[in-house]
């Protein structure tokens, strides 16, 4: 969903599983159902990153696998290389993808460069503490569009409920130079009287929110999340930035099987 915020649209969430619920967390991921398939859609709601962006609302569909140690889905694909679910620390490999735009999906954009959607390789460490899970990742573009590289460190506690899974999760991001300069950057070439020129350096975005699964039946689940995320002056000051504060919230079904 690319025209929803770039930054939080990939914050929901290394190995341990828990006793209690479905619901875990792998490779700085929230799955649940380890072992099965499963298909699910939904809608999402976000501010504007881009100012005057187009849609800050659409429907959303995801599917794949959640194994043991391999995962594949709509959002990336992840394998656990080391460690297991005892293991104090896991390691996984993994390749994700960063949304690019279209110089139409906001009235901002106008007469600029299409940027492409980029691919990241990168390694994740998730140390298990008690409950809870610290998950930290750094990844590199691996496609040449961007050129740059993102560190995350993000901490994810999953509780039960009882009639609910939730995973309340805190942490902060790390774009590179190359990375705000393609996405939010403005070129000499692109300045207009509502766009002035705009390079910088590497930015941190503050990322908070939850993610929730609500049983149905053994197979169906109800999930809803939720993610706040503050943007550093870096990237906040950019010309082409609605607002330093970002939030997105979404809901769905999801069937596994």
């Amino acid at each position: 969903m690319k025209k929803l915020c770039l930054i939080i649209s990939v914050t929901l969430m290394s190995s341990h599983a828990m006793a209690e619920s479905n619901t875990y967390i792998r490779n700085g991921n929230i799955y649940s159902h380890q072992g099965q398939f499963f298909a699910g859609a939904g809608v999402a709601t976000g501010s504007e990153f881009y100012k005057d962006q187009d849609h800050k609302t659409g429907a959303y569909l995801n599917g794949g696998y959640h194994g043991e140690d391999f995962n594949i889905d709509l959002t990336g694909i992840n394998y656990r290389f080391f460690g297991d679910n005892d293991s104090l620390v896991n390691f996984s490999a993994f390749l994700v993808a960063n949304p690019g735009f279209d110089s139409d999906d906001a009235d901002i954009l106008i007469g600029m460069k299409d940027r492409k959607i980029s691919g990241d390789l990168g390694l994740n460490a998730d140390i298990h503490l008690g409950k809870g899970t610290l998950s930290t990742k750094f990844q590199h573009d691996v496609t040449g569009v961007y050129k740059g590289y993102q560190a995350d460190m993000t901490y994810y506690h999953p509780m039960d409920l009882g009639f609910a899974n939730i995973v309340p999760y805190a942490g902060v991001h790390y774009f590179s130079k190359d990375y705000v300069n393609y996405y939010t950057g403005v070129s000499r070439s692109e300045v207009t009287p509502q766009r002035t020129a705009y390079q910088s350096s590497g930015s941190l975005a503050y990322n908070v929110g939850y993610a929730m699964v609500i049983p149905v039946t053994k197979h169906l689940d109800i999930t809803q999340s939720t993610g706040y995320s503050h943007l550093a002056s870096n990237m906040a000051d950019s010309p082409l930035v609605d607002s330093s504060n970002q939030w997105v919230t979404t809901l769905g079904v999801s069937y596994s099987f």
